[in-house]
């Protein structure tokens, strides 16, 4: 919701409060999973931010060329943007919380014969 009311403001002003809204929603998420992160992974999502934010800004600008709705798309796409940035961060701490589970966790190959095979 804070993210669709940033939306509501023009986009050179609203881009560095989008920006803080989401490294804290990666910093709450990469919390909630208790997890540590490499300087790699810590880069790769500074660069996935820098680049949301200038798909985000695009998107922006063009929409408000829409007489009447432009600025109520605006909003719309910057929190939609957010929202994403959240899902996409929870989905992939839990995939890399399973894989590493499934990694400490070797497959015991007497219980089933040896005929399991892992891909």
């Amino acid at each position: 919701m804070i993210g669709v009311g940033l939306g509501l403001l023009p986009f050179r002003f609203a881009a560095p409060a989008v920006a803080a809204l989401g490294m804290k929603v990666m910093k709450d998420v990469q919390d909630a999973f208790e997890a540590e992160t490499s300087p790699v992974e810590q880069a790769a999502a500074a660069a996935v931010l820098g680049a949301g934010e200038f798909a985000l800004g695009s998107a922006s600008r063009a929409a408000r060329l829409m007489p009447w709705a432009g600025t109520l798309v605006s909003a719309v796409l910057t929190g939609a943007a957010l929202k994403a940035l959240g899902e996409g961060a929870i989905a992939y701490y839990q995939w890399s919380t399973h894989s590493r589970d499934a990694e400490a966790r070797p497959a015991d190959a007497s219980t089933d014969g040896g005929s399991r095979v892992n891909f």
